[in-house]
């Protein structure tokens, strides 16, 4: 971002929403986790999507309080935002409907997914610093955790592929499985193109 954004309240909206992020992306793998849906993780989602649509909505009209490069680059960061937060929705749909309907997932596609989840969240802040600051080496610490978490992807899918020819995965897991993937990919390939309107053009890895 150019100093003139970072010392805006673009800054403090894009600041808020990935905070925000965080803490629904923890109750979603929470409710993974524990293969429950607690009163809290139904409160603190609900509210958050409402919180965040707001945020989000401010974020991008606040594109108009800028001009040329500064404009277009928070017109940008909103939409990813955006299109990450309706990720996160259909992530956490997913984790409610294999809990709701008592899905079981195997030893193996738990432990594989777990570990994507897990380094996907704890990627949230460094984002958020990439796009605030712009700092060469923080971009690059997203680039390379992304394109390492999209490989990782790949493997997961592809063990759950092997799991599948031998009959050992059940057929409403593998479609929660698959979906869940196909949502960390999603997530992974806007964090790439956040930090890649800072530092060249990320390579996509769906």
């Amino acid at each position: 971002m150019t100093k003139e954004i970072v010392g805006s309240s673009t800054a403090t909206e894009i600041a808020g929403i990935m905070t925000m992020f965080g803490e629904f992306y923890n109750e979603v793998t929470t409710a993974f986790l524990s293969n429950r849906l607690s009163l809290k993780y139904q409160q603190t989602t609900s509210e958050l999507s409402k919180r965040l649509r707001q945020r989000l909505a401010r974020a991008y009209d606040s594109a108009a309080e800028f001009t040329g490069k500064e404009a277009l680059a928070v017109q940008s960061v909103a939409i990813n935002l955006s299109k990450i937060f309706y990720d996160l929705l259909r992530l956490s749909g997913n984790v409610e409907s294999k809990v709701r309907e008592k899905i079981i997932f195997s030893d193996a596609a738990t432990t594989e997914i777990t570990e994507v989840m897990r380094r996907t969240g704890e990627l949230i802040p460094h984002v958020a610093d990439a796009i605030l600051t712009s700092n060469p080496l923080i971009v690059s610490h997203v680039e390379k955790e992304t394109e390492a978490l999209g490989l990782a992807v790949q493997n997961c899918i592809k063990a759950h592929e092997d799991r599948l020819c031998r009959g050992i995965c059940n057929p409403k897991a593998s479609v929660i499985f698959m979906l869940m993937t196909q949502q960390l990919q999603d997530i992974l390939w806007h964090y790439q193109a956040l930090v890649g309107d800072h530092h060249g053009t990320p390579a996509k890895t769906q």
